[in-house]
């Protein structure tokens, strides 16, 4: 799916079916478990802004819009992406959503100043990355923000692999998200790694934890 070259139609159902995994499989929920308490947490404005890395099809930066509605909290959110495929399928999902803008942008050349957004989080993007540039994305992150950042990815584990191979080959005939789904697991960081790659990015203290489905946070209050 990151291939700049992908077939429309064929990334056009795998993000659908990302959407139903998000939803159904933990990703929604452990993006607003971390983000939605240190957007809270803000104070000294009536606008909070939200940096979202690596927006994929929109429905997380949607999630959390709608949380926030919910709770009255006046949020700004700019989601970013580098594809513009992507970007247009954000777009029309987020269409309604006047707090959601979206700008092309790439994770590893952030072109914003210190402390420009008071939360940045990025969702299912770090397991992309190699160990240096997570390190480099991490340490981009607590950069831009002001009151603190949040990392939501998956769990690395055979059983998260086993899962995701057996609920896709039930599920979809899409190659594109049978591959992704259990590729993306077994590339994605462990805690301890988590925890050492925010360690040599000079972040820390941070929490990183788990939540249900074989998702892995890491979240950083300044």
């Amino acid at each position: 799916m990151d291939l700049p070259d992908a077939d429309p139609e064929m990334l056009s159902d795998d993000l659908r079916n990302l959407r139903i995994i998000n939803r159904y499989f933990g990703g929604l929920y452990a993006l607003k478990k971390a983000v939605v308490p240190l957007v809270m947490k803000t104070s000294g404005t009536e606008v909070v802004a939200i940096l979202y890395l690596a927006t994929g099809s929109g429905d997380q930066p949607v999630s959390l819009a709608k949380a926030f509605r919910r709770k009255g909290k006046h949020v700004r959110i700019t989601a970013l992406d580098r594809n513009e495929f992507m970007l247009k399928t954000a777009r029309e999902y987020a269409s309604g959503f006047h707090e959601i803008h979206f700008e092309p942008g790439d994770v590893l050349d952030l072109q914003y100043d210190e402390r420009s957004f008071d939360v940045v989080t990025c969702s299912l993007a770090i397991h992309h990355l190699s160990r240096a540039n997570a390190v480099r994305l991490l340490r981009e992150m607590n950069r831009i923000s002001r009151t603190g950042f949040v990392v939501n990815d998956l769990s690395r584990s055979y059983i998260g692999a086993g899962t995701a191979w057996m609920y896709t080959r039930l599920t979809t005939t899409n190659p594109m998200t049978r591959y992704d789904s259990v590729s993306s697991v077994q590339r994605a960081f462990t805690k301890e790694e988590l925890r050492g790659m925010a360690e040599e990015a000079g972040v820390q203290p941070v929490k990183i934890f788990t939540s249900p489905l074989f998702r892995l946070l890491l979240v950083k209050e300044k």
